[in-house]
């Protein structure tokens, strides 16, 4: 049987799906570390800098960017999902991380003043909103003049991304779609310049985009499917499927790896590909 759900409907199916998968997401996140990095480059993080950090989920890349700046600076994470918050709290605290805040805010919505951020940045996140255009609008009003802005989504199409693909690529052919025939996926700001006019449209000045592709290493298949299964909502949503599609999107899943894994030296290396676009807001 199809479904259907309004945005508030989804909003909150989001924040609760999250929410369930907040104490199993470490594994899942330290797999995307990689990306960090192009990140941090491109926010260019100055002492005192006050910077944004949206959808942080358990607190990257807060805690690195809060790091790097050192006490001449803070950095606040904000989330939907309250579990995740706590995550990143524990993880603060764990890393003597004191320039850092988290508060549950919804990105479309802030509860936060104008221009009041240096700098905002939002990593793998922006595509799983309900509305990403409203929150690019916040983004936006909530950066100083002259604020940098950077996002990284995963690239369209799938097949770019394995790391994501070898399992929502089953999930495409197999599962229910809702009742005018769509399932989302993490891919739909992904395309050439999608997210870049999406910037622009924000009132903000892009950069050309970027796209940079970072290999994902797990243990082996097994630890792949525990970190997104368990920390992520893709297996709450498969287990809403019956058990023979379940077995379906499985079997198909390891049949992916096999054919897309790129170790030679018995782990798991799956690639994954990222559009990356930096912005600023206009000095008037």
């Amino acid at each position: 049987m199809s479904w259907e759900y309004s945005e508030e409907d989804y909003k909150q199916y989001t924040k609760e799906t999250w929410n369930t998968s907040a104490a199993s997401y470490d594994p899942w996140i330290r797999a995307l570390e990689p990306f960090n990095e192009p990140l941090l480059e491109a926010i260019n993080p100055q002492p005192g800098d006050r910077i944004l950090d949206v959808c942080t989920g358990p607190g990257e890349p807060a805690l690195t960017l809060a790091k790097a700046l050192g006490s001449q600076g803070h950095v606040l994470g904000i989330d939907l999902s309250d579990k995740m918050l706590e995550q990143a709290k524990k993880n603060a605290d764990a890393r003597k991380v004191t320039n850092v805040g988290f508060e549950v805010m919804d990105a479309e919505n802030m509860t936060l003043d104008d221009a009041s951020f240096d700098a905002v940045v939002s990593r793998s996140s922006l595509q799983i909103l309900t509305n990403p255009q409203a929150a690019l609008e916040e983004i936006a009003r909530v950066l100083k003049p002259g604020g940098r802005f950077v996002a990284s989504v995963w690239a369209a199409p799938g097949e770019r991304s394995p790391a994501l693909h070898a399992i929502l690529g089953p999930m495409l052919m197999h599962c229910t779609p809702d009742a005018t025939g769509y399932l989302p996926t993490p891919y739909e700001l992904g395309g050439p310049h999608t997210l870049r006019n999406m910037v622009e449209k924000a009132g903000l000045e892009p950069t050309p985009e970027d796209r940079i592709n970072v290999p994902i290493r797990f243990e082996d298949t097994d630890d792949y499917l525990q970190a997104l299964m368990e920390g992520t909502p893709v297996g709450h949503s498969l287990e809403e499927e019956n058990e023979q599609v379940q077995q379906a999107v499985l079997e198909e899943t390891r049949a992916n790896i096999e054919r897309w894994n790129q170790s030679d030296d018995g782990d798991l290396v799956l690639g994954s590909e990222a559009v990356v676009v930096s912005a600023t807001r206009p000095e008037t």
